[in-house]
């Protein structure tokens, strides 16, 4: 753990003195590639990309058929637990 948090400050330093534009337009275009920005409901974190194809397979799955339930059928089940 020690060793990440060296390599941060490092980096952190290194990022202080950085000038120019476009190296830091690249190092913005990483971090938002790897920002998570949801969980599944087994709590897998997802980037933006992950998320996106996993609402697609979702989608799709729906569309060939599979069970979906309504606000009410999941609110009784959970209520009957």
């Amino acid at each position: 753990m020690k060793v990440a948090t060296d390599r941060k400050i490092n980096l952190t330093k290194r990022l202080l003195d950085v000038q120019d534009n476009d190296v830091l337009n690249k190092i913005e275009a990483i971090l938002a590639e790897t920002e998570i920005v949801a969980y599944t409901t087994k709590g897998k974190p997802l980037t933006k990309s992950q998320y996106i194809k996993h609402i697609e397979k979702i989608s799709k799955s729906v569309s060939a058929g599979a069970k979906t339930y309504t606000s009410n059928e999941i609110k009784k089940h959970i209520l009957n637990r």
